[in-house]
């Protein structure tokens, strides 16, 4: 009896690791083969208006972006942004040409309690340099949709990027991203 709920569940793990591999392979062969190669995948320093939010753009289209875990909102004072990590907001991007492209996240708020006030949602465009170690916000500026705690639009503009976003691709080590320490 024993014999057989052994071989019961190394059958029923087997199974279940032959599905988790095919299920992982479809979800490879899933990603677009344009975002793979193109110049925005990676992890950028990127410096905004309001200080430094890196973010990573992975080639199945992610995004990851990193912002301080508060800030201080003009109608609600000290905000905190929910996350893993402080302020990340997650989102998706994609090729708009050879070098250029677009994004959104969604990033989650609380106020000083940790309760949840909404969310804010932003959407840039980007031109990678011809080297590929840097890129510009383009457009018109940076799209901004905030939403309260019952999700109703409390915000929805277009905020003239000046001076524009700027990013530095990073490397592996502390001297790609800000140049040389000095001590």
């Amino acid at each position: 009896m024993r014999r057989r709920s052994v071989l019961a569940s190394a059958v029923t793990g087997a199974l279940a690791s032959a599905f988790a591999v095919g299920h992982r392979s479809l979800a490879q062969e899933a990603t677009p083969p344009a975002l793979a190669g193109h110049p925005l995948v990676g992890t950028w320093a990127v410096m905004t208006p309001g200080g430094l939010v890196p973010q990573t753009h992975g080639s199945d289209g992610s995004l990851i972006a990193a912002f301080p875990p508060s800030y201080v909102d003009p109608a609600l004072g000290l905000a905190y942004q929910k996350g893993a990590h402080g302020g990340s907001g997650l989102g998706r991007w994609e090729s708009t040409g050879e070098r250029s492209g677009r994004f959104t996240f969604l990033q989650a708020r609380s106020d000083s309690r940790g309760e949840s006030v909404g969310t804010v949602q932003l959407a840039a465009d980007l031109e990678v340099s011809e080297d590929e170690q840097t890129w510009t916000g383009t457009g018109p500026g940076v799209h901004i949709v905030v939403r309260d705690a019952t999700n109703t639009v409390t915000l929805d503009h277009v905020v003239p990027s000046d001076p524009p976003m700027t990013a530095t691709r990073m490397g592996a080590t502390i001297e790609s991203v800000m140049g040389t320490p000095t001590s």
